[in-house]
């Protein structure tokens, strides 16, 4: 590994000098203007492990050195940072509307961590070839760029100004009582954060890069692409703290003409001007969550600005300079005025974030406040945030007869034309062949309905219950399952489609011998309050302890466990050894910051488990089982069936809905009609196969006996 660390003085001369190593070879590009103290030059090293050894397949590994000293990287994959084909919209010289998708490899980007470092992140892609992004190394920041010329894997890495956002400014103005203020200085000493972190919310992004942006980039749109995902990735790892996710739903570059004025002094002129371009354009073209503008122009109010809130569909967004090579400066500021987005204000002197001031909704980067996190979950508990819960689907797709997905005004979508060539039901103008009456569907086979009572939905689990078609349409009954509160197999509950069950919890984690552990190692362990034993995580780094009642609810405890089971990467298990018992507990660890990555917490007392007589784990609470509302006692049904999540009878077969009261073929109102079993629909024909497999063998017997006698007769 070849490592130059060069610190360079404040010269222009400088900046021609790294042109003409670009020129010869390189493409460096520095200037200490652009926030950068320092660069060299590293060639990172790709460690691999034989399968199994480290976790999760999906992990990467590096090894860097930077300043002299080497550092392992390890990353995992982001989630729901872009859409399966991310659409990226433009204009042609005539100014034409183009829409392209780039292809974007999957599993590209990535957030991570320095191992010995105290305080470390990284968040990396690999999009574009080489390795991109931002790296925390014991609080200093370092850009990372893969060098295009290199045949070496070589790497620029720029040491990241300290002091770099201290001449800059938001042009937000906070307004607020000194009331408002008092209340938000009392609420900001608050330790706990609110439970609404428990519940990710998911922001939809559009991003818009002005003419002098995509000029900067040598109107190269590759770059332009790479940008905006690294961009949004940073965004992302600021907000996986409060338990949002950001998702870059679209792009759109100015390439021929900025659509709006954007050389006004100002940029809160620049910003009214993109917000009304946003009602009237953008918006219906893509709608999003929330619009950014990205501009290649130096204005003298602010770097960044925003107005509203997301979810307004017309009059907010925001908008902020991006100059240069830098990109965690700009990503920062995205990241603030998105912080605004979502009811964040400007930090007051009393908030602070790791113990530090220089957080997001100030002028720093550590990570956002406490204020910011208070000032969040009471925003996102508000019905004007209802957008944010949405999860994201399919991502802007253009409709059309060719997409493959059946839209309004149209039967059936087979895609191009050769690709209905193969299709059976369908015709490339999207409507189906003459005599079919379906093309897809669980209760479509062969352009055809499914008869009445075929299963289209068969059953999961013993707490799920069949659907069958109704032989009149291709779609299946929507899916229906077992009352929470039916009683299943190991004293279980059924809750949410599924049977809760400590014993098979346990052994669904530790193996096949694991038995569900006493109250003791619950209240043993889940009275600490760390991330092996609680009742529900604050934030990122604290955890709820569980009082004595409630310990039983918070983190699963087994024993008898004979073999450590093959865990995901991330998970740690831990035993605790009850010397006055003669106890081993068993569990498994979870931390916050697992959570908007999107790894399942598995160690977690599932809620519907019973936690005493008569009594339910909700939410880490040991509650009345009168909370799940259960209310199928046997003569609803008239002891012949069970009811399913609407309160409805589901029959045995035998009887018929609703109450199972009449003969009938089983089934509910809301299943679809089971119809007679199989081996009752044929009967005669039933009767008739086995009379004639009985003549067929008197037959055969009748000429054997013949022929005997007759050999018998000649000899």
């Amino acid at each position: 590994m070849r490592s130059v660390w060069a610190s360079l003085p404040q010269h222009r001369w400088l900046l021609l000098a790294m042109l003409f190593l670009e020129v010869v070879g390189y493409d460096i590009l520095f200037d200490p203007d652009w926030g950068f103290d320092s660069y060299e030059i590293t060639v990172p090293k790709e460690l691999r492990f034989r399968k199994g050894e480290q976790g999760m397949d999906s992990s990467l590994w590096y090894l860097l050195q930077i300043q002299g000293k080497k550092h392992v990287i390890h990353l995992w994959p982001k989630k729901l940072l872009l859409p399966r084909h991310l659409p990226v919209f433009s204009f042609t010289q005539e100014g034409s509307l183009v829409e392209d998708y780039p292809h974007v490899p999957n599993e590209c980007n990535y957030v991570g961590s320095v191992e010995g470092s105290q305080e470390s992140g990284a968040t990396l892609n690999t999009c574009m070839g080489g390795l991109r992004g931002i790296l925390n190394i014991d609080s200093s920041y370092y850009q990372i760029e893969p060098l295009r010329a290199s045949s070496s894997f070589e790497h620029v890495v720029y040491l990241l100004n300290k002091e770099e956002f201290s001449n800059q400014s938001c042009g937000v103005v906070d307004e607020e009582t000194k009331e408002e203020t008092a209340q938000q200085e009392e609420m900001a000493r608050i330790e706990s954060f609110h439970q609404s972190y428990h519940h990710q919310k998911i922001l939809e992004l559009v991003m818009v890069f002005n003419w002098e942006r995509f000029v900067f980039l040598q109107k190269n749109f590759s770059r332009v692409v790479d940008d905006a995902i690294l961009l949004a990735a940073i965004v992302d790892t600021y907000f996986q703290d409060v338990g949002m996710k950001i998702q870059l739903k679209a792009l759109e570059v100015w390439s021929n003409n900025d659509k709006i004025f954007t050389h006004f002094p100002t940029l809160a002129e620049v910003l009214g001007q993109f917000v009304l371009y946003k009602r009237i354009a953008l918006h219906f073209r893509l709608p999003s969550d929330w619009a950014h503008l990205y501009l290649g122009i130096h204005y003298s109010d602010a770097v960044a600005w925003s107005w509203g809130r997301a979810c307004e569909e017309y009059h907010a967004g925001s908008a902020s300079s991006l100059l240069d090579v830098n990109i965690l400066g700009p990503a920062t500021w995205t990241a603030h005025e998105v912080g605004h987005c979502v009811g964040m204000r400007h930090d007051e002197e009393y908030c602070q974030c790791r113990g530090r001031k220089s957080c997001v909704m100030g002028t720093g980067r550590t990570g956002f406040s406490n204020c910011s996190y208070h000032q969040y979950f009471k925003h996102v508990g508000y019905k004007m945030s209802h957008c944010l819960s949405d999860i994201p689907g399919r991502g802007y797709v253009v409709e059309r007869c060719g997409n493959k997905i059946v839209e309004d005004q149209e039967e059936c979508d087979c895609g191009s034309t050769e690709d209905c060539k193969e299709d059976l039901c369908c015709r490339p103008d999207c409507k189906w062949k003459e005599g079919v009456n379906c093309s897809t569907g669980l209760c479509c086979h062969k352009c055809d309905f499914l008869p009445a009572g075929h299963v289209c939905r068969g059953e999961e689990n013993e707490c799920d219950l069949p659907e069958y078609c109704d032989g009149f349409s291709a779609v299946c009954p929507e899916d229906v399952y077992k009352q929470d509160g039916t009683p299943c197999k190991h004293e279980g509950l059924c809750f949410n489609k599924g049977c809760r069950s400590r014993y098979m919890q346990c052994q669904g984690i530790f193996g096949t011998t694991a038995k569900e552990a006493p109250h003791q190692c619950y209240d043993a362990v889940n009275m600490i309050g760390d991330q092996y034993g609680n009742c529900g995580i604050l934030n990122a780094t604290r955890y709820q302890r569980c009082n004595r009642d409630n310990a039983i609810c918070g983190r699963l405890q087994c024993m008898n466990v004979k073999a450590i089971s093959n865990l995901p990467d991330h998970y740690t298990i831990l035993s605790t050894y009850l010397k006055t018992d003669n106890l081993l507990c068993w569990g498994t660890g979870y931390h916050g910051a697992m959570i908007p990555h999107g790894i399942p917490d598995v160690g977690d007392v599932n809620d519907g488990t019973s936690c005493g007589h008569d009594q339910v784990c909700i939410n880490r609470t040991c509650v009345d089982v009168v909370n799940l509302k259960f209310d199928c006692f046997p003569n609803k049904c008239n002891s012949r069936g069970v009811c399913n999540n609407r309160r409805n009878c589901h029959c045995m077969y035998g009887w018929e809905p609703p109450f199972c009261e009449d003969v009938g073929f089983g089934g509910s109102i809301d299943s679809g009609p089971p119809g007679p079993m199989a081996e009752e629909m044929f009967p005669s024909f039933r009767v008739k196969y086995i009379m004639l497999i009985r003549v067929f063998l008197f037959v055969i017997s009748v000429i054997f006996v013949v022929f005997k006698q007759l050999v018998k007769n000649l000899f």
